[in-house]
């Protein structure tokens, strides 16, 4: 497509979404977090190792049948979307609302959009009985939520913030049609509505969540660095015998602990302080890993930021797991 057909496609596309918005949404990142480690198991990979294994025991029947139930297609039912209201979310009120969402449109939705459901067990309870069944799976996600999110509350929500706001820049410069390419979120998700929801997810799996509820669709996009929420104690790799830390072969000892610490956005000086590292040579560290082109930098307000792009996160990855 030329460059002139292309600007017309997005005039076209941003005429038709009128309504474009960015929001987060704590129940969505709960969501994001089971169907990482229903996809994986216990063997995440690199850097949720270590939060996979404490967090697996959480993932409950019921858990894995929501997911199981939403991948098909991708469509999670929108009883779990009714939280996305605003860019400040609290899951304990979306988790009422879960429990609140009336009997009809839970059976309807369930028989119109996920014909499959009948075949699960807990699925069809679910249809049979749901002001019960609801009030069971808001338990099991505050308890997976206690368990397996909140103890890494604090980047989580920092991480999320930064997103918000990076991509709300684009968002006012260029348009709604602007930010879900920019996003790389197909078009056919917005499902013929012109009030869509973007929510940042930092749990991701690689599927292209969505859902619609209240005539707006809601589609979510992993966080930049999405799946590599920092765990914060030991670090996979941070045991392993020199010979073992391919990492650190590859690049030393000192810049392999920079890479490590590059899971979520973070500033020249915090990362001085997390590895107990003068500035300078922290800074050095990331000259070299953004002339590399493994590690990206942004301004958010009067920081700079850094973190792993798409090849830093590959490279990783392959250096990391085995």
């Amino acid at each position: 497509m030329s460059e002139p057909s292309r600007a017309s496609a997005v005039e076209l596309m941003d005429r038709q979404l009128s309504d474009v918005r960015l929001a987060l949404c704590e129940l969505w990142q709960a969501f994001g977090a089971a169907a990482l480690l229903v996809r994986f198991g216990p063997d995440v990979p690199w850097p949720h190792s270590s939060w996979a294994r404490e967090a697996y025991g959480a993932l409950t029947p019921r858990l894995r049948s929501v997911v199981a139930l939403a991948r098909t297609r991708g469509r999670i039912p929108s009883f779990l979307t009714g939280g996305v209201t605003s860019r400040k979310a609290n899951v304990a009120d979306e988790l009422d609302g879960l429990a609140r969402t009336p009997a009809g449109l839970v059976r309807d939705e369930l028989a119109r959009e996920y014909p499959q459901a009948f075949d699960d067990p807990l699925i069809a309870a679910l249809i049979r009985e749901p002001e019960v069944q609801l009030r069971y799976l808001a338990v099991e996600l505050a308890n997976f939520w206690r368990t397996a999110i909140e103890p890494r509350g604090g980047g989580l929500a920092r991480c999320l913030e930064e997103e918000i706001l990076f991509r709300s820049r684009t968002l006012a410069m260029g348009g709604g049609a602007a930010l879900l390419s920019d996003l790389g979120l197909p078009v056919e998700r917005t499902d013929d509505a012109d009030r869509v929801t973007a929510v940042p997810m930092l749990f991701a799996d690689g599927t292209h969540w969505w859902s619609v509820a209240a005539g707006r669709t809601v589609v979510a996009f992993a966080a930049r660095g999405a799946g590599l929420l920092h765990t914060g104690g030991e670090r996979d790799g941070a045991a392993q015998s020199p010979r073992e830390d391919r990492l650190a072969i590859l690049l030393g000892r000192g810049r392999a602990s920079v890479v490590r610490e590059l899971a979520v956005p973070i500033t020249t000086s915090a990362l001085a302080d997390q590895l107990g590292l003068a500035a300078s040579t922290v800074s050095q560290h990331l000259s070299a890993l953004v002339s590399a082109g493994v590690v990206q930098r942004h301004r958010a307000g009067t920081r700079v930021l850094y973190e792993l792009n798409r090849s830093g996160v590959t490279l990783t990855q392959c250096l990391m797991n085995q």
